[in-house]
C-alpha cells in the first residue's frame, strides 16, 4: 500500500462529507430565512397604516423583529461543542493510526503522517474551542449574560 493510497482515499471521503455538510447547512439557512421572511410579511400585513408600522419598528420589539440575527451568533454552544467533539475524535484517532502503522506493510510513513496530523488537529480543535468558550464568556454570550456585550 502506497503513501498516496492511504492519504488520498480518506481525504476524498472527507471532502465528500464536508461538501454534504455545507449543502445541508445552506439548505437549513435558506429554510430559516424563508420562514422568517414569511413571518415578517404576515406581521406587517396585520399592522394597519404607516403610523402603526413606524411606531412598531421604533420599539424594542420592532428592532428585534427586523434584526434577524441568527441564533448561532448569539448562542455559540453548538459550535463550541462541535469543535470539542471533532477535537476528541481526532485526538483519539491519531494515536490509533500511530499504533496501526506497523500492521500494514509499506504504509508506515502514511500512518505516521496521518497519526501525527490527527493529534495536531485534535489539539488544535480543543484549543480553539477553549479559546472560543473563554471569549464567549467574556463577551457575555454564555451563562445567561447576553446583556453584557
Amino acid at each position: 500500500m502506497e503513501l498516496a493510497e492511504v492519504i488520498v482515499m480518506p481525504l476524498f471521503f472527507l471532502a465528500i462529507g464536508w461538501t454534504v455538510k455545507i449543502v445541508l447547512n445552506h439548505r437549513r439557512v435558506l429554510k430559516l430565512s424563508a420562514l422568517q421572511a414569511e413571518m415578517q410579511e404576515k406581521t406587517m400585513e396585520k399592522l394597519g397604516g404607516e403610523g402603526e408600522v413606524l411606531e412598531f419598528l421604533r420599539s424594542d420589539l420592532g428592532f428585534k423583529f427586523t434584526d434577524g440575527a441568527p441564533a448561532e451568533r448569539k448562542y455559540p454552544y453548538a459550535k463550541i461543542l462541535g469543535s470539542i467533539q471533532i477535537g476528541i475524535v481526532l485526538l483519539l484517532a491519531g494515536p490509533a493510526l500511530l499504533l496501526l502503522r506497523g500492521s500494514v506493510a509499506g504504509a508506515f510513513e502514511a500512518f505516521s503522517f496521518l497519526g501525527v496530523l490527527g493529534i495536531a488537529l485534535g489539539v488544535g480543535f480543543l484549543l480553539s474551542s477553549a479559546i472560543s468558550w473563554r471569549l464567549s464568556k467574556s463577551w457575555g454570550l454564555v451563562n445567561g449574560n447576553e446583556d453584557r456585550g
